[in-house]
């Protein structure tokens, strides 16, 4: 016999949670998207998934971020079959010049100037340099970079798990944190349950935590890799 699927659909995962508790239906849009801002939430804070995607570096370095991309993750090029991060330079140049409705580069202003590293091999150097920098403009919703033009790059950065277009799904670990977290949140609009809101917002966290030790765990294998991974072959002294 099959195991049930461990993706449910978010609707029915408050459908059920209003049948189990026995609460009418004339509510069910309130507690939908009480559970959608959760989700939102917890891909922000706790869930390790990033969404990863090829995406393009214009000629001016310059890389536009994705609509939906509201946490950085990592940038990088593939390198020997792993992959290879850009690394942060937050005092980049990240202005441009436009001349006659054009957008460019002016280099007397720094903009596009290549930056620069210091030693590598000598007394005093320093580790954090590589050949690919990026400084992250929120604002502009820009991501500049310095080492690469004209080519394609891996972003991945963390969504906020919620489509305008397509069911939602999540996994059945989810749904005992989503089932506890509207119980806490109905008491704001339940007049006679403010007494619980304490007591229930506990149940809540501990929930999460639950999810969050899930997620962070690793298996033995991985404690194993881990472990004889911080092994070298040396003389012993």
């Amino acid at each position: 016999m099959a195991d049930t699927n461990d993706l449910i659909l978010l609707e029915n995962i408050v459908t059920d949670f209003l049948l189990a508790y026995k609460k009418t239906t004339e509510d069910y849009t309130l507690y939908l998207s009480h559970a959608g801002r959760l989700i939102r939430d917890f891909h922000i804070h706790d869930s390790s998934k990033f969404r990863t995607e090829k995406i393009t570096v214009d000629a001016f370095g310059i890389i536009e971020m994705p609509d939906d991309m509201i946490k950085f993750g990592d940038l990088s090029v593939a390198y020997n079959g792993e992959w290879w991060s850009f690394t942060e330079r937050r005092n980049m140049v990240n202005t441009t010049t436009t001349t006659l409705g054009v957008e460019g580069q002016d280099t007397d202003f720094g903009e596009g100037v290549d930056l620069l590293d210091g030693p590598t091999t000598t007394y005093g150097s320093r580790g954090a340099i590589n050949e690919y920098y990026y400084m992250l403009d929120w604002d502009a919703r820009r991501i500049f970079c310095d080492g690469i033009i004209s080519d394609t790059v891996v972003l991945k950065y963390v969504s906020s798990g919620i489509s305008a277009t397509e069911d939602l799904y999540v996994p059945t670990m989810l749904v005992l944190m989503i089932e506890s977290y509207l119980l806490w949140k109905e008491t704001f609009w339940i007049p006679e349950l403010i007494r619980e809101r304490e007591s229930r917002k506990r149940d809540f966290d501990n929930e999460r935590l639950r999810v969050r030790n899930v997620l962070n765990s690793m298996t033995a294998s991985q404690w194993r890799d881990l472990f004889w991974g911080a092994i070298t072959l040396g003389p012993k002294r």
